[in-house]
């Protein structure tokens, strides 16, 4: 596997954050990795935030730890000292890793410690890459000690850059200018944003006055600008990272640095990509100078990024027992944060249930109607239960995911019609899920992988509702795109 590489490439990640966060860096970390040709290192464990049941139940099954100790944070200091805890669980149970290994290899840190004749428990609990330790050792099978180069966190894409995945070959900064109009150069960069080097596709238009995408591509190419590819925001928000809904953007050439370019060449054992660098950016963590190269990652999150088969089979059986409650017919879900409820609760379901009945017009309207996907690659057919099954009733039950534990809360919402995992989750679905992996039977303690459960039960819903604040949703759309689900049958505000 790491012979016909380039060698590894790993990240400082950011164990402190939960599953949803950690997927999408994750996934970025994989573009990442297939751009520099080298094997991806995960972190072995991530860690879980809650239990459903006292904590000791948990830790006789999965590692407890104290969470601020474990990746040095003090964020939870103030709470009770049971709500500081965290639970160790295997990466293995959170993504398929077999399955994404058909993509590209990977690799976790126990495996890399192992592979140079370190114990695995001395994976650093914080998930950064520990600088000396993990190069203090030869590889077992060449015999040679790992060298190591660090990307510095300010170099990959400081005020001044826009980072890219490769600069095409043929691309110079002088490209086109032979015939470029200084009125044009000057009109796009007074349209940048303080502080930005990216200009959005309708600002561009608007600036120079050029409506057609073929116009407005050829103006900009030949004044020195780009075009680029990513993905649109949410209610005009990043932090869903949902890998659907393509869009072009502009930037000057000069401004471009491509991942790819810069430090493919490099030919250290390890490349380390330094610290955090999600934060306010689009899902990838870079922008793509084609459209095929985001049609890859694009494809990349959607088929080979699995769930593991257990938990997509207990989902299964959890969708069967919602068309059974709803006597067959299509029903609707929703996400809702738990901090959500911390507050006026009865106010905000009542919010939920307009959008479910706004869904469930949306519904009856497309039951007539052609059906559409999201502008995704791959073969996706529409998910033609829209037009096979009767809409959802009025004022119906609906799917409802949240990690609120509070039983007055949860009564409230099920008057409202809420249908949760509990109500739906027979003794025997939860007999058939500890007989099947018998290593992985503790699984449904933990309420973080009863979270990755629950989001591919929202998938299946006829129609679904979330939040544009939250990381869940961005996971839950990924999924109904790679299903057929229709754009239209989302809401996310």
């Amino acid at each position: 596997m790491v012979a016909s590489t380039n060698g590894f490439f790993a990240r400082d990640y950011n164990l402190e954050l939960g599953w949803n966060n950690m997927r999408y860096i994750i996934e970025a970390a994989f573009l990442q990795a297939r751009l520099l040709g080298r094997v991806l290192i995960l972190p072995s464990f991530v860690y879980a935030r809650s239990c459903e049941y006292e904590n000791r139940v948990c830790a006789d099954y999965a590692t407890m730890v104290n969470r601020g100790d474990a990746v040095d944070n003090d964020e939870w200091r103030e709470l009770p000292i049971d709500q500081q805890m965290g639970w160790k669980i295997p990466i293995e149970l959170m993504i398929n890793i077999t399955h994404l290994r058909h993509a590209h290899p990977v690799l976790t840190t126990a495996d890399y410690l192992r592979l140079h004749g370190q114990d695995p428990s001395s994976e650093a609990s914080n998930g950064h890459w520990t600088r000396d330790l993990y190069h203090s050792r030869p590889n077992l099978i060449t015999g040679r000690f790992p060298s190591l180069k660090v990307i510095p966190n300010s170099a990959y894409d400081p005020e001044d850059v826009v980072r890219v995945d490769r600069i095409l070959d043929d691309d110079t900064p002088e490209r086109n200018l032979s015939v470029a109009d200084p009125q044009v150069r000057q009109t796009l960069y007074a349209a940048l944003p303080a502080g930005k080097s990216i200009l959005e596709w309708q600002r561009a238009q608007s600036a120079l006055g050029i409506w057609g995408d073929l116009e407005l591509d050829r103006v900009v190419t030949e004044n020195g600008w780009r075009i680029l590819y990513t993905y649109d925001s949410v209610a005009g928000l990043d932090y869903n990272k949902a890998a659907v809904n393509p869009i072009k953007m502009v930037a000057p050439r000069s401004a471009l640095r491509g991942f790819e370019t810069d430090y493919r060449h490099i030919r250290t054992t390890v490349l380390l990509l330094e610290g955090a660098v999600h934060y306010g950016r689009k899902p990838v963590r870079m922008y793509f100078t084609t459209r095929s190269a985001q049609d890859l990652f694009s494809s990349n999150v959607l088929y080979d990024f699995q769930r593991v088969n257990i938990l997509q089979d207990l989902a299964a059986k959890m969708v069967e027992h919602m068309f059974d409650l709803a006597d067959g017919r299509l029903w609707m879900a929703a996400h809702v944060r738990r901090g959500d409820c911390e507050s006026a609760a009865l106010l905000h379901i009542q919010r939920v249930k307009r959008h479910l009945e706004d869904g469930r017009n949306t519904l009856i309207r497309l039951s007539s109607h052609d059906l559409k996907v999201y502008d995704v690659p791959g073969d996706v057919r529409p998910d033609i239960d829209l037009h096979n099954r009767t809409p959802p009733a009025s004022e119906g039950i609906f799917y409802l995911a949240i990690d609120e534990r509070d039983p007055e809360i949860l009564d409230l919402f099920r008057r409202e019609g809420a249908i949760l995992m509990d109500d739906i989750l027979t003794i025997e679905d939860r007999r058939h899920f500890a007989s099947t992996r018998h290593e992985h039977a503790w699984a449904l303690t933990i309420s973080d992988v009863r979270a990755v459960v629950e989001q591919i039960v929202l998938s299946k819903a006829a129609f679904f509702y979330g939040h544009a604040m939250s990381s869940v949703p961005g996971g839950v759309i990924n999924l109904r795109a790679a299903r057929g689900a229709d754009p239209r049958t989302a809401v996310i505000d």
